[in-house]
C-alpha cells in the first residue's frame, strides 16, 4: 500500500512538475514567437527601404553617366544634337525618340530619330533634317502609315562643324 500511495505522490508531483514547466516553457515559447514575428516584419521593411534605396542609388548613378557623358562628348555631338533638338521642337510631330552619340570618323555623331505626325509635318521635318547646311548625311529613311498618322524613322551620320 506504501508503495502505490508512493508512486500516486510521485505521479502527482510529476504532473504538477510537468503543468507547471510547460506552462512555463508554453509562455516562453509565445514570447519567443512574438518577438520572431516581429523581427521578420522588420527584417522585411529593411529589405523593402533598401531596395527602394539600392534604386534610387542606381537611377542616381545613371543620370550622372548621362549627363557625364553629355558633358563630355566632344563639341560636335552636341552641336549636332542641339541642332535636331530645335528643328524637331519647331515640327509638329509627336512619340519623338533620339539619340545622339559619337560616330565613327569622319563622321562626328551617328543621330537615331523616329517621330509621328501627320504626312506633311512628317515630310516637312524630314525636308529639313535633309536641307544643306543641317550637318546630317541620311543612312536610312523610314515612313510607316500608323493611320491617321505617319511614322517616321531616320539614321544619319552628322558632320562635324555643321550647324
Amino acid at each position: 500500500m506504501s508503495a502505490r500511495i508512493a508512486g500516486l505522490a510521485l505521479l502527482a508531483l510529476a504532473a504538477i512538475l510537468y503543468l507547471a514547466g510547460a506552462a512555463r516553457f508554453d509562455s516562453q515559447a509565445g514570447s519567443a514567437s512574438d518577438e520572431y514575428r516581429q523581427a521578420r516584419d522588420q527584417r522585411r521593411e529593411v529589405r523593402s527601404r533598401l531596395a527602394e534605396l539600392e534604386r534610387r542609388a542606381a537611377a542616381r548613378a545613371r543620370a550622372t553617366a548621362v549627363l557625364a557623358a553629355a558633358r563630355s562628348a566632344p563639341s560636335g555631338v552636341r552641336e549636332i544634337r542641339r541642332g535636331v533638338v530645335d528643328l524637331v521642337t519647331r515640327s509638329r510631330v509627336s512619340a519623338v525618340r533620339l539619340g545622339v552619340r559619337p560616330g565613327r570618323p569622319p563622321a562626328a555623331a551617328a543621330v537615331a530619330l523616329s517621330a509621328e505626325g501627320s504626312f506633311a509635318d512628317v515630310v516637312r521635318l524630314t525636308a529639313e533634317l535633309a536641307r544643306a547646311g543641317s550637318g546630317l548625311v541620311f543612312e536610312r529613311v523610314r515612313l510607316v502609315s500608323h493611320a491617321p498618322r505617319v511614322g517616321l524613322d531616320v539614321e544619319a551620320s552628322g558632320v562635324a562643324g555643321a550647324p
